[in-house]
């Protein structure tokens, strides 16, 4: 197991119900196979993250092939990164969703599955649920990304997907040589629907580099969406921030649009921890 106490940072140990560390903090593995590593303390809420609905709605959107392009990039990036390693592999998923990337990773992951190993955290348990459901043999947890419930050193990649988190905790889970992928939205990610909701429509900013990493690589990846059906374009409204905001107009207007064509735009960049912070 990478996983470790978010207590005490002790290594946790398998046991008949869950796991356990040296200090005797125990957390249960629930019956869908999860682990529940969330202290209540680490918790700004009864039911943090994605709500069922919101999940559900992003499951049936990622299911029918939208984003297909970018699963294909993350899978081609990890067979890639497989094939220059005959060491073990393991990498994190962390804010997993219901486990649609991690999925497709596992895909490309069977001709060396005696080598990978496979870990999702998100801090929804109804998106631990989902994930655990769906992916046999993936480790999953309910677990926040800015307080990862992970040993030292322990992961060759950390990847986020629209997820936040600490990149602190990210520098400290990667053994050496490790990769953190984040994926970002390009400049004109869903530019229609922020035309529909907003009067002054602004490019997304590609973030900086974090504190201790380096620019490793950098996966820009643009496509068009035809969105057939109202179902689909509610779909993708639901799994935005942008169901939370902009005009109430806006809203109405999509909800009741029978399609919609839209811009995809994503960048994967890839990271390693900085020769600086190695020598520290």
């Amino acid at each position: 197991m990478i996983w470790a106490c978010p207590l005490c940072r002790a290594v946790l140990q398998e046991t008949e119900t869950g796991a356990c560390c040296g200090a005797n903090h125990r957390f249960d593995r629930a019956r869908q196979g999860y682990l529940h590593l969330l202290p209540a303390h680490q918790k700004r809420s009864r039911a943090p993250g994605d709500d069922r609905q919101m999940l559900q709605q992003r499951r049936e959107f990622l299911q029918e092939g939208f984003y297909e392009p970018l699963a294909k990039l993350l899978q081609e990036q990890w067979v890639g990164l497989m094939a220059r390693s005959d060491e073990p592999m393991m990498l994190l998923d962390s804010g997993c969703g219901e486990g649609y990337y991690l999925g497709r990773l596992q895909e490309v992951s069977e001709p060396c599955a005696d080598r990978v190993s496979l870990y999702g955290i998100d801090i929804s348990k109804e998106a631990a649920k989902l994930a655990s459901r769906a992916l046999a043999g993936v480790d999953v947890a309910v677990a926040s990304g800015f307080q990862l419930p992970v040993q030292d050193a322990s992961l060759n990649v950390v990847l986020r997907v629209f997820s936040p988190g600490d990149n602190e905790e990210v520098a400290r889970v990667l053994k050496s040589g490790g990769q953190f992928w984040r994926v970002v939205p390009g400049e004109n990610h869903l530019i229609e629907l922020k035309q529909c909701l907003y009067r002054e429509v602004r490019p997304h900013d590609l973030p900086e580099t974090p504190d201790g990493f380096e620019l490793l690589g950098q996966e820009s990846l643009k496509f068009s969406l035809h969105l057939g059906t109202p179902d689909a374009v509610k779909q993708l409204l639901e799994m935005t921030p942008f169901v939370w905001r902009g005009s109430r107009e806006g809203k109405q207007q999509l909800q009741s649009a029978t399609e919609l064509d839209v811009t995809a735009e994503f960048v994967l960049q890839k990271y390693g921890v900085s020769n600086v912070r190695d020598q520290v």
